[in-house]
């Protein structure tokens, strides 16, 4: 078995354990949480929120982004605990090794999984703002939702927040997978989470902060003259303590004798 088939096979195989679990509708009713409330809040106040010479789009983009981003932080935890909870629950790591494929394998496959899930979230989240605002063009055509806009703008930052994310991301999988008591991965990242909000009150140093690179990644996005690869130096940082963790993360996991 060459390394690609057994890595398709090893997706696969991660895909089909949460085919029966909460994980999936997870997956697809988290990103619609922050755009259904929008709605709602258009469809009653959208007069008081736009005024006549605004875009709605662009408050759209704000009332949707800062929120978002916000939550994805809480959502990423969840969704590295789900990854890891089937098999730290029912205590079957050493079943899985048995499988003819690589531990190293094994683990990519779940790197990879753990990463998509987060990717297409993030690619929903975007889809849902946009479907929201088609969707007040018809039910409230008076709020200007007919203007035009730059729609692959919401992809533009989907894509920059989950480059921006893969840092403390990885830092939460590991955790996930590397202990059995879940609640300690979800404390210290809520914990991450708060110092990061504490620090970035004066502290010179929180740019490095791997829990704020998504928020100060993002940059000033209402800014008319706003360029979705401005700020990069925070993308940069968090792929490669990515890339760090997951190599350290997966040595450590290959080598292990004792799962």
């Amino acid at each position: 078995m060459n390394s690609v088939t057994a890595l398709k096979r090893g997706i696969g195989a991660e895909l089909y354990k949460f085919r029966r679990t909460f994980i999936l509708w997870f997956l697809v009713l988290a990103p619609a949480f922050v755009p259904f409330i929008n709605l709602m809040i258009f469809v009653k106040k959208g007069h008081e929120l736009v005024g006549p010479d605004d875009n709605p789009w662009e408050r759209l983009v704000q009332m949707s982004i800062d929120p978002g981003n916000f939550l994805f932080t809480f959502f990423v935890m969840i969704v590295a605990l789900f990854v890891s909870s089937i098999e730290q629950n029912s205590n079957t790591w050493k079943l899985i090794y048995t499988q003819p494929l690589s531990r190293l394998v094994v683990y990519t496959s779940k790197v990879l999984v753990f990463m998509l899930m987060l990717l297409f979230s993030l690619l929903l989240f975007s889809v849902f703002t946009i479907l929201v605002g088609l969707s007040l063009k018809v039910m409230v055509p008076d709020l200007g939702f007919d203007q035009a806009f730059g729609m692959g703008l919401f992809f533009q930052l989907a894509i920059k927040i989950f480059l921006a994310t893969l840092g403390y991301a990885s830092l939460q999988f590991w955790m996930s997978q590397r202990w059995k008591n879940l609640l300690l991965p979800l404390g210290i990242g809520i914990g991450g989470w708060i110092s990061f909000l504490i620090l970035s009150q004066g502290w010179k140093y929180v740019e490095y902060h791997p829990y704020g690179f998504p928020m100060l990644g993002l940059g000033n996005y209402q800014d008319p003259a706003y360029e979705w690869l401005s700020e990069l130096k925070f993308v940069y940082r968090s792929v490669g303590l990515a890339a760090v963790v997951f190599v350290l993360a997966g040595l450590d996991m290959v080598r292990k004798r004792v799962v």
